[in-house]
């Protein structure tokens, strides 16, 4: 029950301000809560699992450096379509024959692909060894820190302007792609 208890609180408490959560409030500024939701959940336990099964496998074969740099090219990307195209990037975004939640699901899979939670929760198999119960925590940990995200996001869209959430949206994603591009040249 520790791994399932320290799991929640690390990896909750790493990911407020982290930019996976802002990303969730910027995706449900103009994609439905549930949509996202469900996209983020599958996403996290997606990216815990491979932390929990796989840990520094991974990253024999795939550098970190790469994945941080695929993950900075589409936060850039969903920033200058949002920009550019205003409502019109964000319907493109919810009627590309991808679908939102496979664009959520890969741009918030790719973005925490060696993130410090992910890390945790590898950290915290080696030491628990209990993967069950740190999936569970980490993976609830996650969730939980980006549905305060999603409410905040749900929130702000029917208060603000929808021209200024543009605005504010591409700015969060293209600031996390600087940010993301300048991890990945430190690698």
């Amino acid at each position: 029950m520790n791994a399932l208890i320290s799991s929640f609180i690390l990896v909750f408490a790493s990911e407020m301000g982290d930019k996976s959560q802002f990303m969730a409030m910027a995706f449900a500024t103009f994609i439905k809560a549930r949509t996202v939701l469900i996209s983020i959940l599958i996403a996290a336990l997606l990216n815990m699992g491979i932390a929990v099964l796989f840990g520094s496998f991974i990253t024999e074969y795939i550098p970190i450096k790469y994945v941080k740099l695929l993950a900075a090219i589409s936060f850039l990307i969903f920033g200058l379509i949002t920009l550019k195209n205003g409502h019109e990037g964000h319907e493109k975004i919810r009627k590309s024959k991808y679908g939102p939640v496979f664009t959520i699901i890969s741009t918030y899979f790719i973005s925490e692909f060696g993130d410090k939670t992910q890390l945790s929760t590898l950290a915290l198999t080696a030491t628990y060894k209990n993967p069950v119960f740190v999936l569970l925590g980490a993976t609830a940990g996650i969730f939980m820190a980006d549905v305060i995200g999603i409410v905040l996001g749900v929130y702000l869209g029917k208060k603000l302007p929808t021209r200024l959430l543009h605005y504010i949206s591409a700015i969060i994603f293209i600031i996390f792609g600087f940010i993301t591009l300048y991890e990945a040249k430190t690698l």
